[in-house]
C-alpha cells in the first residue's frame, strides 16, 4: 500500500495550510441550487408523520385530559329542554274584498317579507307582551333563579377581568350622588332580552313554515312560553291590520274632501270658459267635432276625384294619340261599309279576268268602291270627333270637381285650426274636471271598501302544531361534547407536539443531518440496550451478525470510496459534544477493518478524558502523552488488544497542556506509521466545541468523520463544530449517525434489525 499522508514540513508545529489539497468526498456534491430556507419551506409528509409518532405520548395524554375535562363539564351542566311550535306564515292573507288592508303595503320581496317576520318574532315588543301576559317578569329578574355552585367563582373572574356585569349591583362604598348620576347616564339591559336569548326562529327552506323554539331548564315553562309567543304574534299581526285600516280610512276621508272641492272648482271654471268663448260642445273632449268629420270626408272625396281626374286625363290623352281608332273599329257602320268594300274588291278582281279595266262594268265597279271608301272616311272622322269631345268633356268635369273639393278642404282646414285654437283652453279645463272626477270616484270607492275591510278579521298567520312539553333534554349533547372534546384534545395535542418539536433543537433524521452539514451520511448505528460502554465497544467482535456490526461494516465499505484517493490512512473520529458514541465507534470500526485483514492502530487522542483503555481493558500508565513528550517511543506505547489485528495507543497520563503536545512534530511521526506498519490509523479525538485538540488532529489527519448522536446532538452545536473544523482546514468526508432508534417515527432503522439480523442464529457469536 502507498502512503497517502499529507506533506509535512520541518516545522515541528506544522499545520495544513489553506493552499494544500483537501480531499473532498467522492461522488457527493451538495445541491446548492436551493437555499436552506427553501428546503425548510418544503413539506415532507413522512417527516410530519414521524413527529406525530415521536410525540404520540404527549398527544394521547392531552387528548385524554381534554376528553375528561369535556366529560366533567358536560356532567356539571344543567339539562336544557326545547319546546317547539310550527307556524305557517303566508305573504298575503286571504282578501275578502278586491281591495283589502295589509299591515305592510306596497310590492314586497318574499325574502324581505319573511326576514321582517323573523325580526318581529325576536322583537322586544313581542317578548314584553308575552312576559306581561304570563306574569313571568319576576322569573327573568332573577328572583326565582337558583345559581349553580360555581356561579360565584365565575362572577368573580368576570369582575376581575371584565369589570362588573350585574346591572343591579351597586357599589356600597359609592356616594349616593355619584350613583344617581351614573344611573342617569347608563341605562339597564332590557328584561326582554333574557327571554329572547332562549328563543330560536328556524324557517323551513322553500316553504312557508317557520319553526319557533324556546330553550329552558323547565320543560313545562318552555312549552308555555313558546305557545304564548305564537298566540301574541298572531294577535299583534291582527292588531296591526286593524290599525292600518283605521289609519287608511281617516287618510282617505281627508283626501276625498280635498278632491271634491277641486272637482267643483274645476267644473265652474269650465262652464265660465264656454260662456266666454261662445262655444257649444256635445259629448266629451275625445269625440271628433263636425269640422273634423267634414275634413275627413272631404279628404276622402278629394282623393277619389283626383283618381277619377287622372283616369279621365289618361283616357283623353290616349284617345288623342290613337285618333279614336278603337271606337272606329267598334262602329257597326264602318264595319258594314268595309264589308261591302271587300265584296266589291273581290267582284272587281273576278271581272278583271274577263273584262278590261276600261270596260263600263269595270268602271262602274271602281266608282262604287270609291264611293264606299269616301263613306268610310266620313264615318271615321265623325266617330273620332265624337270620341274626343266626350273624353274632353269628362276630363274637364273631373278636373273642375277636383279643384272645387281641394278649395273646400282648404277652407275647412282653416276653420278647424281656428276652432282648435279655441279648444286649447277648453280641453285643459275639461281634462282637469275629468281627472278630479276620476280621483273622487276612486277615493269614494276605496273608502267604502276600507270601511268594510276594517271589520273583517282575516290573518295570514296560523299555528300548525302547538308546542308540547318536551320529554327529552336538548342540551347538553353528551356524545357531541365528548366527540368534540376528543377532537379538540387530539388537535391541541398535535399542536403541542409540533410546538415541542419546533423548540427541540436536536437532530433526529438523516435528511436533517445532511441538510445541516452538507456532508454525506457514511453510516448509521442503531441504539442498543444497556448502559455498559464496554459491551457497546465490543459489539462488532462479540456479535458479528448483529445490526450494529453490519452497520460498521457498511461504514467500512463507505470509507473505501469516501475520497478520490481511496481509504484514508489516518482517520479522525470526533464529535461536537461528549457522549455521542465516538469512542465506541472507533473500537467497532477498527474491529470491522481488522475483520477484513487490515492492520489497524487505534489512537486514544482524548488526553483530557480518555476512555479507550477502559473499553479494551488495557494499561494506561504509558501512552500517547508519553510519546508526544518524547518520554517513550512507538514500540513502548503500542499495545495489542484482545481483538485480532487491532493495536491500541492509549492516552497515557493526563497532561496539563494537551493542545501544545498535539501540535508537535511527534504526532506526524506517529501518523507516518501508515501505511508501512499499519493499513489505517483511527484516532479517537476529543469533542470539537470548547477545545482545540480536535482541530489540530483533524488538520493533521487525512480525513475526519464527525460523529453525531441521534436525538442528542443539537443543531447549533453541530453547525458550530462543522464551521470550526472547516476553518481549521480539516478534510471532512462525512458524518456517522449513532444511537439511532428503530421504528418508522425516526426515519427507520428496521433495515438493519430485520435484514442484517437474518441468519444470526446460524452464525457464531464471536470471530
Amino acid at each position: 500500500m502507498s502512503n497517502t499522508s499529507f506533506p509535512v514540513s520541518d516545522d515541528p508545529r506544522h499545520l495544513r495550510s489553506p493552499d494544500e489539497q483537501v480531499v473532498n468526498p467522492q461522488g457527493y456534491t451538495r445541491d446548492l441550487s436551493k437555499s436552506d430556507d427553501e428546503a425548510d419551506d418544503e413539506i415532507d409528509l413522512r417527516e410530519l408523520f414521524g413527529v406525530i409518532m415521536r410525540r404520540k405520548g404527549t398527544i394521547i395524554l392531552i387528548a385524554i385530559l381534554t376528553f375528561i375535562a369535556a366529560l366533567v363539564m358536560t356532567l356539571m351542566m344543567k339539562p336544557v329542554y326545547r319546546a317547539s311550535t310550527t307556524l305557517q306564515v303566508e305573504m298575503e292573507g286571504t282578501k275578502v274584498l278586491k281591495y283589502d288592508v295589509e299591515a305592510e303595503s306596497g310590492s314586497r320581496n318574499a325574502r324581505d317579507f319573511y326576514q321582517t317576520q323573523f325580526e318581529v318574532l325576536k322583537s322586544r315588543a313581542l317578548a314584553k307582551r308575552t312576559m306581561e301576559g304570563m306574569g313571568i317578569e319576576s322569573l327573568f329578574r332573577g328572583d326565582q333563579l337558583a345559581k349553580p355552585f360555581f356561579a360565584e367563582t365565575v362572577d368573580g373572574l368576570k369582575s376581575l377581568f371584565l369589570g362588573s356585569t350585574d346591572e343591579d349591583e351597586v357599589d356600597p362604598f359609592a356616594e349616593e350622588s355619584q350613583f344617581e348620576t351614573t344611573s342617569e347616564r347608563v341605562g339597564k339591559a332590557p328584561l326582554e332580552d333574557k327571554l329572547i336569548r332562549g328563543l330560536t326562529v328556524s324557517p323551513v327552506k322553500n316553504s312557508q313554515i317557520v319553526k319557533l323554539s324556546y330553550d329552558s331548564t323547565d320543560p313545562e315553562l318552555a312549552a308555555n312560553i313558546v305557545n304564548s309567543i305564537a298566540r301574541n304574534y298572531i294577535d299583534m299581526n291582527l292588531e296591526r291590520r286593524v290599525e292600518s285600516a283605521g289609519f287608511a280610512k281617516e287618510f282617505l276621508g281627508k283626501q276625498l274632501a280635498d278632491v271634491k272641492s277641486k272637482l267643483e272648482q274645476s267644473q265652474v271654471e269650465l262652464n265660465d270658459y264656454l260662456k266666454e268663448k261662445g262655444l257649444f260642445k256635445l259629448g266629451d273632449e275625445k269625440s271628433p267635432g263636425l269640422t273634423a268629420t267634414k275634413i275627413t270626408q272631404l279628404s276622402k272625396a278629394l282623393g277619389e276625384a283626383e283618381t277619377k281626374r287622372i283616369e279621365m286625363q289618361s283616357k283623353y290623352e290616349q284617345a288623342q294619340r290613337a285618333h279614336g281608332d278603337a271606337k272606329v273599329l267598334d262602329s257597326p257602320t264602318v264595319q258594314a261599309l268595309k264589308k261591302n268594300l271587300v265584296n266589291l274588291q273581290s267582284k272587281y278582281q273576278e271581272q278583271l279576268q274577263v273584262y278590261k279595266p276600261g270596260y263600263p262594268l269595270m268602271v262602274q265597279l271602281r266608282r262604287q268602291m270609291q264611293q264606299i271608301e269616301n263613306e268610310i272616311d266620313a264615318e271615321t272622322r265623325t266617330i273620332r270627333q265624337t270620341v274626343e269631345r266626350s273624353l274632353s268633356t269628362d276630363f274637364l268635369a273631373a278636373k273642375e270637381n277636383e279643384a272645387e273639393l281641394a278649395a273646400e278642404l282648404e277652407r275647412q282646414k282653416q276653420l278647424f285650426v281656428e276652432i282648435r285654437d279655441q279648444d286649447i283652453g277648453y280641453n285643459t279645463l275639461f281634462r282637469e274636471v275629468e281627472t278630479n272626477k276620476s280621483s273622487y270616484d276612486g277615493l269614494l270607492t276605496r273608502l267604502k271598501e276600507v270601511s268594510v275591510a276594517g271589520g273583517v278579521e282575516s290573518n295570514n298567520i296560523s299555528v300548525l302544531d302547538p308546542a308540547i312539553v318536551p320529554f327529552a333534554k336538548h342540551k347538553p349533547n353528551t356524545r357531541l361534547n365528548l366527540a368534540l372534546g376528543l377532537v379538540l384534545g387530539v388537535f391541541l395535542g398535535t399542536v403541542v407536539a409540533f410546538l415541542l418539536e419546533f423548540l427541540d433543537d436536536r437532530v433526529k433524521t438523516t435528511d436533517e443531518l445532511e441538510r445541516l452539514l452538507g456532508l454525506p451520511l457514511l453510516g448509521m448505528t442503531p441504539s442498543v440496550k444497556g448502559d455498559d460502554p464496554v459491551a457497546h465497544a465490543l459489539m462488532t467482535v462479540n456479535e458479528p451478525s448483529s445490526a450494529i456490526a453490519e452497520a460498521f461494516r457498511s461504514l467500512r465499505t463507505n470509507l473505501l470510496f469516501a475520497s478520490k484517493l481511496g481509504l484514508p490512512r489516518v482517520l479522525v473520529l470526533t464529535s461536537a459534544m461528549p457522549s455521542e458514541g465516538k469512542s465506541s465507534s472507533c473500537v467497532n470500526l477498527a474491529t470491522a477493518f481488522a475483520q477484513a485483514n487490515n492492520r489497524v492502530l487505534v489512537v486514544d487522542a482524548d488526553l483530557r478524558k480518555p476512555t479507550a483503555h477502559k473499553r479494551l481493558k488495557l494499561d494506561n500508565s504509558v501512552g500517547l502523552s508519553n510519546y508526544l513528550t518524547s518520554q517513550a517511543e512507538t514500540a513502548d506505547v503500542i499495545q495489542e488488544s484482545s481483538i485480532s489485528g487491532v493495536s491500541v495507543i492509549t492516552a497515557g497520563p493526563i497532561s496539563p497542556n494537551p493542545s501544545e503536545l498535539l501540535t508537535g512534530e511527534r504526532l506526524n511521526e506517529l501518523f507516518s506509521l501508515a501505511p508501512d506498519t499499519f493499513d489505517i490509523i483511527i484516532v479517537d479525538a476529543p469533542p470539537v466545541m470548547g477545545l482545540a485538540d480536535a482541530l489540530v488532529l483533524s488538520n493533521r489527519a487525512d480525513a475526519t468523520v464527525m460523529v453525531t448522536a441521534f436525538a442528542q446532538s443539537k443543531k447549533r452545536q453541530i453547525q458550530d463544530a462543522n464551521r470550526r473544523l472547516r476553518q481549521a482546514h480539516a478534510n471532512l468526508i462525512g458524518v456517522l449517525f449513532t444511537k439511532v432508534k428503530t421504528g418508522g417515527s425516526y426515519g427507520g432503522y428496521n433495515y438493519y434489525t430485520d435484514y442484517y439480523s437474518y441468519g444470526a442464529d446460524h452464525l457464531p457469536n464471536k470471530t
